[in-house]
């Protein structure tokens, strides 16, 4: 009679985003995406739930004449969805999309960022939730750089934590990206998930339950020379 294994669980996590989390250009298979390469190293079952070109706002409404997803601030199909799911944790990666849509629609923008992190937080109370963001070069604009500070203060307020370490690992390095500039390859996904893991590892208990990161909004990750550093969310 065989020897029964110790039963393991395998947390459910929902990596929600844009074309980064599809993997899309970029990769040769679908398990070589950041979010499986993560979820592959942590023995997490992961529910993918990423649409190309969605921003918090970009391609969140219902389909206009144009066959395309409207961008909205209100609408909360993807969301609902998520909510559903009753993933163990939640890791949000969504920021460039919406950079086209400032300034003449900031606000709505950053209605629709508080929109999901509030629905996250109020719809999944105790739940961690990590937030991400990308972009291809460390030289941000000033529409960028505005982006990433709404959605790092809509993370600090609604007690998610960020993850700045992971918005810069394939930063201008020619050898990460595929040949358009901006969407990561094989190499690069490998460097966003190396440099998410730690984060990541830290929401898994010994009993493989999910688990708040210490401290208030803040995670430490690695630069991509390796030296730690803490990084915190603004107030």
């Amino acid at each position: 009679m065989a020897t029964p294994t110790q039963a393991r669980r395998h947390p459910t996590v929902a990596f929600y985003g844009d074309s980064i989390v599809t993997g899309w250009r970029g990769t040769s298979s679908p398990r070589a995406r950041w979010s499986s390469l993560v979820s592959d190293d942590l023995g997490w079952r992961e529910v993918n739930l990423a649409l190309d070109g969605m921003g918090y706002f970009r391609r969140r409404g219902p389909r206009g004449a144009d066959g395309e997803r409207q961008p909205s601030a209100t609408d909360t199909t993807l969301l609902d969805a998520l909510v559903r799911l009753e993933p163990d944790a939640v890791v949000v990666c969504l920021s460039a999309n919406d950079i086209r849509f400032l300034p003449d629609r900031a606000d709505e923008v950053r209605a629709a960022i508080d929109r999901d992190h509030r629905r996250l937080a109020e719809d999944l109370p105790g739940r961690p939730v990590l937030v991400t963001t990308y972009f291809p070069t460390r030289e941000l604009s000033d529409r960028a750089a505005q982006m990433r500070a709404w959605i790092t203060d809509a993370a600090a307020r609604w007690g998610h934590t960020h993850v700045a370490g992971f918005g810069t690992a394939t930063a201008d390095d020619p050898h990460l990206l595929c040949d358009d500039g901006v969407h990561p390859n094989d190499a690069g996904h490998r460097a966003l998930a190396d440099a998410i893991l730690p984060a990541c590892a830290a929401l898994v208990g010994g009993d493989r339950s999910m688990r708040r990161p210490a401290g208030n909004g803040q995670a430490d990750v690695p630069t991509r020379s390796e030296a730690p550093v803490r990084v915190a969310t603004p107030s």
